[in-house]
C-alpha cells in the first residue's frame, strides 16, 4: 500500500499546530498514559508561526498525509539552518527536523516513515548534508532504520 503524501499549505496551520501539540506529550503519573500538552495561548502562535514558515518555500517546508478532508493524519516539519562551510561539507545548510507527528487513530500505517522521508528527501535536494532532530524513544526506531545515529544530544542522519 502506498501512502499518498504531499506538500503542506499555509491552510493547513491549524492542523499542523493540533498535530504539534498532540506531538508535545505532558509527563504522565507512572500509572497514566501521557497526554498532550495543554491548550494555551503558544497553540495559536505556534499556527500563526507555521502559517509564516509554510509561505518561505525555500527554507521551511511540512510534508502530510491527509485522513479526510480538513483533517491531517500525519505531519513532519523542518527547516533549514545556513551554515559556514567547514572541512566536512560546502554544501550551504544543515535541516532541523522539528515535528514529526501521527494522530493517534492512525497510526501503524507507515505514515510518519512516508512524511520524514518526504521532508529528508526535499532537505538533501536543497543543498542539506546534515539532518537533525530530538527524538522520543517510540521515535528512535524509525529514525534509526532511516540512518539516524546518535550525535549527543541529538540524533543526526549525514549524506553519505
Amino acid at each position: 500500500m502506498s501512502v499518498l503524501v504531499r506538500r503542506a499549505v499555509a491552510a493547513d496551520a491549524g492542523e499542523l499546530a493540533r498535530l504539534r501539540q498532540l506531538s508535545l506529550t505532558c509527563p504522565a503519573v507512572p500509572w497514566t498514559r501521557p497526554r498532550a500538552a495543554p491548550d494555551g495561548p503558544w497553540v495559536k502562535e505556534c499556527q500563526e508561526a507555521i502559517e509564516a514558515m509554510l509561505r518561505d518555500q525555500e527554507t521551511a517546508a511540512a510534508f502530510v498525509v491527509d485522513a479526510e478532508p480538513g483533517r491531517l493524519a500525519a505531519c513532519a516539519m523542518g527547516l533549514l539552518l545556513p551554515r559556514l562551510p567547514g572541512p566536512g561539507s560546502g554544501k550551504p545548510f544543515n535541516g532541523d527536523i522539528s515535528t514529526v507527528a501521527t494522530d493517534p487513530e492512525c497510526r501503524r500505517r507507515g505514515y510518519a516513515r512516508a512524511v520524514v522521508t518526504a521532508l529528508m528527501d526535499w532537505m538533501t535536494v536543497s543543498g542539506c548534508k546534515r539532518i537533525s532532530l530530538a527524538s522520543s524513544p517510540e521515535g528512535e526506531p524509525l529514525y534509526a532504520s532511516l540512518g539516524f545515529a546518535y550525535d549527543d544530544p541529538r540524533m543526526s542522519w549525514q549524506a553519505r
